[in-house]
């Protein structure tokens, strides 16, 4: 290969790894996000993907999308788990 064939490949890499860096950093802090609201909601009380947004509106200014709801129920129902244990 060329060195012109090699750094194209390199730069395209780079960009690459750019957005799957940016990517990962957006999907932690997601994930981050919804342990605080988690810590914040009431475990006690029967949350489901109907009726989540009612509670997490005031909390975090907007609705949640698909996958933050399946996060933030999933952690709250583990959290359940653990004190009827």
């Amino acid at each position: 290969m060329s060195s012109f064939s090699n750094k194209g490949l390199r730069s395209n890499k780079l960009v690459n790894d750019k957005k799957v860096k940016n990517h990962l950093k957006g999907f932690y802090g997601i994930l981050g996000d919804m342990e605080d609201l988690s810590t914040k909601l009431d475990i006690t009380l029967d949350y489901n993907e109907d009726n989540i947004n009612d509670y997490v509106l005031p909390l975090y200014g907007r609705e949640l999308d698909h996958m933050e709801k399946f996060v933030l129920l999933g952690k709250l129902h583990y959290g359940k788990e653990s004190i009827t244990e």
